[in-house]
């Protein structure tokens, strides 16, 4: 397979991966090997690219008060641990942020992907430019850690 063909069929594998589709599918899909598409996803970390995209504000505060459960069963807390925890919640509750943006990327991309079954006009290409500059806002607003 040639270095450019191969890009490409990489760059969809990611796209397809990370909208939550097996990677038997994806194979299928773009005519590679699922060991392709497995090493593909363990070499670019692309697991934990799809588990960061889609973890929603509720499993983030029921995470954040599991961990401070745990501390305050194992007895290794302080006051202004439970602070940390009540200012993270009412910030995630209050401000548009990271999370809500790639909530709704996500949803947009998978309602892209849906369209792009129907519509000719949304190929690989378009795809592909659409989440990459999605991917870029995303990491600039991770920078600056809230959404102005």
């Amino acid at each position: 397979m040639k270095t450019v063909e191969r890009e490409q069929k990489q760059s969809l594998a990611k796209i397809l991966f990370l909208q939550g589709m097996l990677c038997k599918d994806i194979s299928e899909k773009i005519g590679v090997s699922t060991n392709t598409i497995s090493k593909w996803s363990v070499a670019g970390s692309w697991q934990e690219e799809r588990a960061a995209r889609t973890i929603t504000r509720p499993q983030l505060v029921m995470k954040m008060l599991q961990e401070l459960d745990k501390k305050i069963t194992d007895g290794d807390w302080k006051p202004q641990d439970v602070a940390m925890v009540a200012a993270a919640i009412s910030k995630l509750d209050k401000q548009t942020n990271v999370v809500t943006v790639i909530e709704v990327f996500t949803k947009y991309q998978g309602w892209l992907a849906k369209r792009a079954e129907i519509d000719p006009d949304l190929d690989a290409d378009f795809l592909k430019k659409t989440y990459h500059y999605q991917d870029k806002f995303i990491n600039e607003q991770m920078s600056n850690t809230a959404i102005n």
